[in-house]
């Protein structure tokens, strides 16, 4: 059984990687020039894609956050809550794969 310290470490490392990799199939997907790309006609189209949005959103809520705090568009309270914001997110979504396959 793991203890509380490696819970979060490999909770919040397996929920960046996670949400890196489907933040790469949500770029294919969505990309009218890829081969990959899914016009979204129906509601399980449009879930789907909603699905890989939470699934992608501690990656593109982290680039978005650097890309904001080496420009200085957005105030760094914006930036340094969403940069909290995305570590909370991916080790919930860590967290949620460990327990399933660490039952």
């Amino acid at each position: 059984m793991l203890d509380a310290a490696q819970t979060i470490v490999f909770g919040l490392a397996l929920g960046f990687v996670i949400s890196g990799v489907v933040s790469n199939v949500f770029q294919l997907v969505t990309n009218g020039q890829s081969v990959f790309h899914i016009q979204v006609k129906s509601d399980v189209q449009r879930l789907f894609i909603v699905g890989l949005i939470i699934l992608a959103g501690p990656h593109i809520l982290f680039r978005a956050a650097n890309r904001s705090l080496q420009i200085g568009d957005w105030p760094a309270s914006y930036v340094f809550a969403c940069f909290a914001l995305c570590v909370v997110w991916s080790f919930v979504l860590g967290f949620c794969v460990l327990r399933l396959v660490v039952a």
